[in-house]
């Protein structure tokens, strides 16, 4: 099928064309045996947890089992021995690198137990370390959580629902200390939206400001809530202003450009009464409110089951985001589970796709490639009698583009960078989350559908700290990793409303690497010396942690030039690609 559209970036005509896209059901044959023992469902991971490049799968469980982990290796499945002690009624499963060391930690959400961290001491070595990073070891009534650097400080911050029996439900809000730590900051941050009932919540940019906002889905009509960051540390509750206070049974949050406008749309889910489609609008006046728009209906989305888990995904790779939704009724006969095809003129289809069995207990999914062809595959958590179910994207002639990142003053997982890629006159855009959908994490891989184009013109990464990346004239059909400032020299810009936190080396790693800075006090230069291939990037920070001075060490004895700085205190800040940073603190006269 064959069609001209017309996007509305910037008005360019394209190609539309739609790819036969075919699911089959491969959970038993790559090696994934589960089911859910529990009311809604748990959660479901399809993130690369052992960083070596292929997706991995991993999925809560109910009271007594433990969490299932499926190492990939390849076209098949490892079932690992259980990773966590834990085995109390696991909700969201997250993988997030919270301490920026290079390797995936574990957070797990928890029905009527303790939310817990475990923190990767490498080589999946998972230590609980809940109580001393400062996180609460009360009883939890949580299904979702999500990680975000809210202040932009370099550092992945969580927030949570909590369901509180004969009290006040709430969101809570913990801010990352940079040193292992996590500071409750709820109330005075103003993100706790008390007195609602909360299934799952997302950080995302609502209004294209680069600060993390948030949108939570809440339960038994009590009201959606999105709360606008104010880059200051506070929130403020837009919901009303924005006409994103949707009353419903929501479930979950699934965040998506369907439309190809360079601004992010919500998808959540209902019950009977019909899912709703939230369609971002952009701002009106110069410096107005941004607004949406609810269009499930005439966009085809509706539903009318009973839904749970949504994602948004490119499934024929053809340029646009599609949708996928689980559904808990089972049978033929009702509605149960739905891929709605994405027409690229506003409204969706629901074309014959395979999917033969998918009239079961549905409640969660995640979006990976697990055989790395480049078309997005599906991981379903279902309740028991019902087996879980991994749907293979049968693939087609769509070309693609994978692209991994890597922060380095941002956090290290690049969670909030916004990806943007033009091709052939089309614009797509892609923001990256650590926990979505109904209690989901999708592949930290993010996949870009091309069509008939076999090459990109340009891919620009706009980062946490305000930094851009830009890349141009990619082949299609390829996987590339990006680091902040791969493209600048190592050179990094931070913005100026954003302070980076500057951790300072431990007194063991100052044994073991000594850097040197002279003269300190100086006036004009500064002398470095650093072990010989120890680091390759340095920058220089004012006492207010903004950044004065960045780049790319080509060798370990270098001079500065400093005579431009204003005179006070200053941190040199060194690291190197596997994470290991060091600070020296020196004055300028």
């Amino acid at each position: 099928m064959k069609k001209l559209v017309l996007t509305c970036w910037g008005c360019l005509a394209f190609l539309h064309f739609h790819a036969q896209t075919f699911y089959t059901n491969t959970a038993a044959t790559t090696g994934i045996n589960h089911t859910y023992i529990g009311p809604s469902g748990g959660g479901v991971s399809f993130c690369d947890f052992d960083g070596d490049g292929l997706d991995d799968i991993t999925l809560a469980t109910g009271q007594g089992e433990a969490i299932h982990f499926y190492k990939n290796i390849g076209e098949n499945f490892q079932k690992l021995i259980a990773q966590v002690p834990h085995t109390e009624q696991a909700k969201q499963v997250l993988w997030v690198d919270y301490d920026n060391d290079g390797d995936k930690d574990l957070y797990v959400a928890t029905f009527g137990g303790v939310n817990r961290l475990y923190r990767n001491n490498g080589n999946l070595s998972l230590m609980d370390v809940t109580l001393t990073s400062g996180l609460p070891m009360t009883s939890h009534i949580t299904f979702g959580a999500c990680w975000g650097d809210f202040d932009r400080d370099g550092w992945l911050d969580l927030y949570y629902g909590e369901r509180i029996l004969g009290g006040v439900n709430q969101n809570r809000l913990f801010k990352n200390n940079a040193d292992g730590t996590f500071t409750e900051v709820s109330l005075a941050s103003g993100a706790n939206d008390a007195g609602k009932i909360p299934f799952c919540s997302a950080f995302f940019d609502y209004n294209n400001d680069k600060w993390p906002d948030i949108y939570t889905a809440n339960d038994k009509l009590s009201g959606n809530t999105l709360l606008h960051n104010n880059g200051d540390g506070t929130f403020t509750d837009v919901s009303t202003a924005a006409g994103a206070d949707l009353v419903m049974d929501a479930m979950c949050v699934a965040v998506g450009d369907y439309d190809n406008d360079g601004w992010q749309d919500v998808y959540i889910t209902d019950i009977e009464n019909g899912n709703e489609f939230l369609h971002n609008l952009g701002a009106g006046a110069a410096g107005g409110q941004v607004t949406f728009e609810e269009v499930a209906e005439e966009t085809g989305t509706g539903f009318y089951g009973i839904g749970w888990g949504s994602n948004f995904l490119d499934a024929d790779n053809d340029g646009d985001l599609d949708l996928y939704v689980s559904g808990m009724m089972v049978g033929s006969g009702v509605i149960s589970s739905a891929f709605y095809q994405n027409e690229g003129d506003g409204t969706f289809s629901e074309p014959p796709a395979g999917f033969v069995g998918d009239t079961v207990s549905s409640f969660n999914n995640a979006i990976g490639d697990f055989n790395g062809d480049g078309f997005p595959d599906i991981m379903v958590i279902n309740t028991i009698p019902f087996k879980s179910q991994l749907w293979r994207n049968g693939g087609g002639n769509s070309h693609w583009l994978k692209i991994d990142l890597e922060g380095v003053l941002s956090n290290r997982d690049a969670i909030g960078a916004k990806i943007e890629v033009y091709a052939g006159g089309t614009y797509q855009m892609r923001y990256k989350h650590c926990g979505i959908g109904f209690m989901g994490q999708n592949s930290g891989t993010d996949i870009v559908g091309l069509g008939s184009l076999t090459a990109v013109d340009s891919v620009v990464v706009t980062w946490p700290t305000g930094h851009i990346d830009r890349l141009y004239q990619l082949p299609a059909d390829q996987k590339i990793f990006i680091q902040e400032g791969s493209t600048t020299n190592g050179d990094i810009s931070v913005d100026d409303d954003v302070v980076v936190v500057v951790v300072t080396a431990t007194a063991e790693t100052k044994r073991n690497l000594e850097i040197k800075a002279t003269p300190n006090p100086t006036t004009s230069s500064l002398q470095v010396q650093l072990p010989p291939n120890t680091f390759t990037h340095f920058a220089i920070f004012n006492q207010a942690g903004l950044t004065c001075l960045t780049g790319k060490i080509e060798m370990a004895d270098f001079q500065l030039n400093v005579s431009n700085l204003a005179a006070g205190n200053y941190f040199l800040n060194v690291w190197n690609d596997a994470g290991e940073r060091m600070t020296l603190k020196w004055i300028k006269d």
